[in-house]
């Protein structure tokens, strides 16, 4: 039924458009010729005279006379075509649409033919966009009113005489099955998968093609699919016959699995199959049979054999059969495990994510699941990707969805142990496979990182050649994936993986074997805590064994020893990073990187005698390794010892004059002793270099902001302030670009805030009124992400709260004092006492009228109150502590006889309450 109506509706607006176009042309020649046949091709003319037999009473009779395709030639034939007066469409397009168009009408013609929702798309897309830029209202109006709801009223069933019973076979003997995708969806991408196999059947070397995949990656759709495309492009490799096998024993329907009777069983069975094609009794001798078959082949140029679903067959005459035959002879097999040899095998893997998402779409608007082919497509994206974009995983979720079912249930269920889907796709074959590659499967499911072979060989604690056959085994039974990469050696490695919808499978698997499972678990670890600390060492030092300079084996054993001694560290074990350092030096003594890096980790520990003395060791044994020098500098400088840091980053300096860390590093101590000019040289120079690295530039352009900063402040304090400004307006610029590199790095908006903040208080200060609370505002309307940005965020709304009380604007006085409130709220942690003092001065201000005096008299901790004896009267108030400002969080007995301001409740009750308590 589905078929038919996408059909039907193809078939209305074809007819409909078909109509609409003779119509016009007609209109448009007559109007512009006296005598239209003079100006029609002689082709198209002598055809139509021929099919009625006499002369044409009027125009129209012409025009219900010609061909679909010769509207096209009609309408491109001299200067017909700017007669539409359209714009929108040039003739060579158009004349390609009409061709797509006259392909998609054949294929609604052919009963065997395959027109897929996909293709009723393009006709609508190719008729809508004829339709507009020839302005054929009427044909818009229907496909309008047939998107929204296809009426029978409108629909035109097909005659019986449009259709044509055979298909574009070229006269090929085929007895080639309607494609399941025909009813869901139509079929989907593979245009690379396709090109390439067409390829190879093309090619004499390759007389057996082997598709090959997990269950539901498509390889029998993509079979058929190529057929197609053989035949639709005019037979391009000479084909006399096509003889479809199947040895499936079941599929995958909406209701499950269902057991399906294959036409492939036996060796008779195939030749049955080949002398039923071509009208031959099959009531003869098995003997018989096999020599006619032979007179098939040599009576036939070329023949291709699909066998689809290989691995069910047992019959070793049907393989016998695939290595025996002639060369005229070509095999195209989809199987999940292939033959394992003659073979040219294409492994057929999962649908791109765009193609999924579309077929889903495709299969819903099929299913008459409008709702949810019009799910938005980041939302299609995550369903389809939990079914690792198995086509046929995809057909089997919505199938569900049509049946009534919750879509996030199925995905959700998709991966138990009773699932369809996981069933059909990999128990079968999973339980073929022998224990150790069941096994190596068990283990793949279980690690995080893709394992290289080594690693995976000592998990599973197989034998070179068991390991070789077993993944061998995995491969062919499309299982696990090879995946060949260059390592650190510069050696070709090999890993092996699996598809997500495969390893949620095997998991279930293994949970099945808790013993093997756990035993599997411990060793993972193992390795993996191993190859984690290996790799760790070297991410905290920055340097591999070769950076570290090791040549002797003495060097790279102590090497390896101070990545222990590093690691102890790291797990808080001080003393044995200790032991560890020092057992690295008994076996290199004079291996000057072992001081160097047993230096950091004094300095970490601030032990900067010990530090010193374990740097001056380093450089009495290598005083040209300039980074020596350059780490002697960091720890220097992590100790605020400035003079003493800018001497080693010079000596540094020195040995490599042109390297950018260590020109970054001088710069950054230059501006810290107040030399910023020199400072700005050394930091331009790093940012120009050739080092291509993003965070060495964010750190260059955030050095260079504060080192202007600074510079700033220098001569704001000596009254230049146009100098200032333009130093200020420097720190912005690199700041900014900085931003441009990362604007995730929180760092840079230090520099952008305290710029602002400096310069805003600059302009204040003298009397550039807007320029200053514009520059203040930029840091209050900025989010605050660290300590230091929310201080410069609350100094500005100080600064600006002040300001607005100084020239008696009382109305952004309060919005900004309420915005300081806020954020004294929010941020607790912020109440240090310079911002604290500056605020409660202004709420005293504001709230200076009705203010009391007096002490605490007595607390109560245990209700959390206070008694206040007011100074004037010596009334008594009672005072919670959520009143004072700041809110305090306990009362404690220190707190008696201090002086404190507030201001009285008015109540009805008997005690008087005070609020706003603040301590004088």
């Amino acid at each position: 039924m589905i078929i038919t109506n996408r059909r039907d509706i193809g078939y209305t607006i074809l007819s409909r458009f078909e109509e609409t176009f003779r119509e016009s042309l007609n209109n448009l020649l007559s109007n512009h010729y006296d005598d239209i046949y003079s100006n029609i091709p002689k082709g198209v003319l002598d055809k139509a005279k021929e099919r009625i037999e006499s002369e044409f009473e009027t125009t129209f009779d012409f025009f219900d006379n010609i061909d679909f395709p010769d509207l096209k030639e009609i309408a491109t034939f001299k200067d017909h075509f700017k007669f539409f007066n359209s714009e929108c469409i040039s003739k060579t397009d158009f004349s390609n649409y009409m061709m797509q168009l006259y392909e998609l009408r054949c294929k609604i013609a052919h009963i065997k033919g395959s027109f897929t929702s996909i293709d009723l798309d393009r006709l609508i897309e190719l008729t809508e966009m004829i339709s507009k830029c020839f302005n054929f209202k009427n044909i818009i109006q229907l496909i309008e009113r047939l998107k929204e709801k296809p009426d029978k009223e409108i629909l035109i069933s097909i005659p019986n005489d449009f259709f044509i019973e055979t298909y574009n076979n070229s006269g090929v003997i085929n007895n080639l099955p309607i494609p399941d995708y025909e009813y869901d969806g139509g079929f989907v991408g593979r245009d690379e998968d396709r090109k390439k196999i067409i390829q190879y059947l093309s090619s004499p070397k390759f007389p057996v093609v082997t598709i090959t995949g997990s269950g539901g990656v498509g390889k029998t759709a993509l079979a058929l699919r190529i057929v197609q495309d053989i035949l639709e492009n005019g037979n391009q490799l000479k084909l006399d016959t096509i003889v479809w096998l199947s040895a499936k024993e079941n599929k995958l329907s909406d209701l499950g699995i269902e057991d399906i009777e294959p036409s492939l069983k036996d060796f008779e069975e195939l030749l049955n199959i080949i002398l039923q094609m071509f009208n031959y009794s099959t009531e003869h001798s098995i003997e018989d049979k096999e020599e006619f078959v032979n007179k098939v082949f040599e009576i036939n140029e070329k023949i291709l054999i699909i066998v689809d679903n290989l691995e069910t067959i047992t019959d070793q005459r049907i393989f016998n059969f695939i290595y025996d035959a002639p060369l005229n002879v070509k095999f195209l097999i989809t199987s999940r495990k292939g033959l394992g040899q003659i073979e040219r095998r294409h492994e057929l893997k999962e649908l791109k994510q765009k193609e999924a998402v579309y077929l889903f779409r495709q299969i819903a608007r099929d299913k008459k699941l409008d709702s949810l082919s019009k799910l938005p497509e980041n939302l299609i994206k995550n369903y389809v990707e939990k079914v690792s974009f198995y086509p046929l995983a995809i057909k089997w979720v919505v199938g569900q969805v049509a049946r009534g079912k919750d879509i996030n249930r199925i995905i959700d269920n998709i991966n138990s142990n009773e699932s369809d889907i996981s069933k059909f796709c990999f128990n079968e074959i999973y339980n073929s496979l022998n224990e150790n590659s069941q096994k190596i499967l068990l283990t793949l499911s279980l690690v995080e990182k893709i394992p290289t072979a080594t690693v995976l060989q000592y998990v599973v604690e197989l034998n070179e050649q068991e390991f070789e056959d077993s993944v061998e085994e995995l491969i062919l039974s499309s299982l696990v994936i090879p995946e060949q990469y260059q390592n650190s050696s510069n050696e070709i490695s090999t890993k092996y993986s699996l598809l997500p919808l495969t390893k949620s499978f095997i998991r279930i698997q293994a949970s099945k074997n808790i013993e093997l499972r756990e035993k599997l678990k411990f060793r993972i670890n193992e390795v993996e805590q191993t190859i984690t600390t290996t790799e760790l060492a070297k991410k905290e030092y920055k340097h591999s064994l070769y950076n570290f300079g090791a040549k002797t084996d003495e060097e790279k054993v102590a090497t390896i020893i101070a990545q222990n001694a590093f690691q102890r560290y790291q797990n808080n074990d001080y003393e044995g990073a200790v032991e560890e350092y020092r057992r690295a030096v008994r076996t290199a003594p004079n291996f000057a990187p072992i001081y160097r890096n047993w230096a950091i980790m004094e300095s970490y520990e601030n032990h900067l005698s010990e530090a010193d003395s374990l740097m001056e060791k380093a450089a009495s044994l290598d005083s040209k390794d300039p980074q020596i020098f350059l780490i002697w500098g960091n720890i220097n400088r992590k100790s605020s010892r400035n003079t003493e840091a800018l001497k080693k980053y010079k000596i540094a300096h020195d040995l490599t004059p042109e390297d950018p860390i260590i020109l970054n590093a001088l710069g950054q101590a230059e501006c810290r002793l107040g030399n910023y000019d020199e400072a700005e040289r050394l930091l331009l120079k790093a940012l120009n270099s050739n080092f291509e690295s993003v965070k060495h530039s964010i750190i260059c352009k955030t050095s260079l902001a504060e080192n202007y900063i600074y510079w700033g402040d220098l001569l704001y304090k000596n009254k230049s302030y146009k100098e200032a400004e333009t130093k200020y307006n420097f720190s912005l610029k690199y700041s900014f670009d900085a931003i441009r590199n990362d604007a995730k790095d929180t760092k840079i908006y230090n520099s952008l805030n305290k710029a602002n903040l400096k310069k805003g208080i600059m302009f204040l200060k003298i009397g550039e009124k807007r320029q200053g609370i514009e520059a203040l505002q930029n840091v209050t309307n900025s989010q605050a992400r660290t300590y230091k940005q929310m201080s410069y965020k609350l100094n500005s709304l100080l600064t600006l709260c002040e300001y607005y009380l100084e020239v008696n604007d009382n109305f952004k006085f309060r919005g900004v004092l309420r915005a300081i409130e806020k954020e004294f709220k929010g941020t607790p942690h912020l109440k240090i006492s310079q911002f604290q003092d500056r605020y409660l001065n202004l709420i005293e201000i504001i709230n200076k009228d009705g203010l009391k005096y007096g002490k605490i008299s007595r607390i109560n901790a245990e209700k959390g109150f206070v008694i206040i004896t007011e100074n004037d009267t010596s009334e008594t108030y009672l005072g919670h502590m959520s009143k004072f400002i700041p809110k305090i969080d306990i009362l404690m007995e220190s707190i008696i006889n201090r002086n404190v301001v507030f201001k009285k409740v008015d109540s009805e009750f008997d005690k008087m309450h005070a609020y706003n308590i603040r301590f004088k």
